[in-house]
């Protein structure tokens, strides 16, 4: 009781000078910076969190919870705003602090520059960042003892071109590059890694509402060994065929759907015992992106997606996920977003012994915007993974409060 009564006043606390913060961030920039065309945006956010399982334990000393802190300074520059050629850059910077168990305070960076230019017919974009994550997985979950967060950090680089070939058909192309890092004395643990997408597709317009199109992804994964303990990392890469549907505010729906199919394959190790073949695994896959205006104050959200991912040991992972949600705005001050359902089953595949998950998430948070600049936010979250595998079934209980400044 004595944690929850310090964690509620210093975020009240914090909530107060959140506001207070908005006011004294309005600063112009200086001559001659203010006639280059260059805007700046101050973000920030202070938010205060209950989590029933920090490390997401089955069981035992590794189940804990604890009270966290977490500030978000930030700021966004951008340069040529409805010009033709449009730069943006954002930097935040997160300070995590807990309660209970300060040897899990963290400062994590991420950064982000993007550039949109559009000429005539042509849309060209890049985009790079960095991220410092620190967070657990269920694919971590069950295979070593993680005595902690999970240190990773993700460097990222893309690009993408679209040309309107008619009126009717238009046609894109992208690459993208990321790799991540795990890091300390926990990533020893994990497998390093690099991946690559080529995705590509081509649209006929049929209405100014709706498109149809067919698209091909080229993915690869290249997975880096592991030292303690020691596995080798096993390349796989994937081709996806897909028929597209894109709503463009057709019957007040708008978003993205495709369905098609993923052929994964997996490249064999010979050097464990019992030796891993080869393994090319064909199946059908969707992704979903939707949103349904039911009225002027509801709106509802279907997303999913089944493909292949790789998880945090190496492992292939066939996932198979949808997710529904809800909006309800009140007022021009007060909101609410509602995560209905989350599901998710992952097949991990060529495993022993076998292992077949299933995680559900639920959460609803309220939203009160008493300034342009200021959104209070109070939420609830539960998680709940389910997992054939010894030691891979936990929950999460996760309660916040939060303030976000936009300026």
């Amino acid at each position: 009781m004595k944690h929850l009564s310090k964690s509620l006043l210093s975020a009240v606390a914090l909530l107060v000078a959140a506001g207070q913060f908005s006011v004294v961030m309005a600063i112009a920039l200086p001559p001659p910076l203010n006639d280059s065309g260059l805007e700046l945006t101050i973000n920030g956010g202070v938010k205060e969190d209950y989590n029933s399982n920090v490390l997401s334990a089955v069981g035992g000393p590794a189940k804990f919870d604890d009270y966290i802190t977490t500030f978000t300074p930030g700021l966004s520059l951008e340069y040529g705003k409805n010009a033709i050629t449009d730069v943006t850059f954002n930097y935040t910077e997160t300070f995590t602090r807990y309660a209970r168990h300060p040897s899990l305070n963290d400062e994590l960076s991420n950064v982000a520059v993007a550039i949109n230019r559009k000429q005539g017919d042509l849309t060209l974009q890049a985009n790079a960042g960095f991220v410092q994550n620190a967070t657990n997985t269920p694919s971590s979950v069950g295979l070593v003892t993680v005595p902690g967060l999970i240190r990773s950090d993700v460097l990222s680089a893309g690009g993408s071109a679209e040309y309107i070939m008619s009126e009717k058909f238009d046609f894109s192309a992208g690459l993208n590059f990321a790799r991540t890092s795990y890091l300390y004395t926990i990533g020893k643990s994990f497998q390093n890694s690099d991946s690559y997408s080529v995705p590509t597709s081509v649209y006929y317009k049929y209405t100014d509402e709706l498109s149809f199109g067919l698209g091909y992804t080229y993915s690869q994964t290249d997975q880096k060994n592991s030292s303690s303990p020691f596995t080798v990392g096993r390349e796989r890469d994937s081709h996806t065929f897909s028929f597209n549907t894109l709503f463009a505010k057709w019957e007040k729906l708008s978003g993205t759907a495709s369905v098609g199919v993923t052929i994964n394959s997996i490249q064999g190790d010979t050097s464990v015992v019992p030796a891993q073949p080869s393994l090319t695994t064909t199946t059908g896959s969707y992704s979903l992106g939707l949103q349904y205006d039911y009225s002027d104050t509801v709106a509802f959200t279907l997303n999913g997606n089944r493909n292949f991912t790789v998880g945090v040991a190496g492992q292939n992972v066939e996932n198979t996920g949808a997710g529904l949600g809800a909006t309800f705005t009140y007022s021009d001050t007060i909101s609410f977003q509602a995560n209905v359902i989350t599901i998710n089953y992952s097949q991990y595949l060529q495993q022993t012994p076998s292992r077949d998950d299933l995680s559900k998430t639920t959460g609803i948070t309220a939203n009160w915007k008493p300034y342009d600049y200021l959104t209070l936010s109070a939420g609830y979250t539960y998680f709940m993974n389910s997992s054939t595998a010894a030691g891979a079934t936990y929950n999460i209980n996760d309660l916040s409060i939060s303030a976000t400044i936009h300026y």
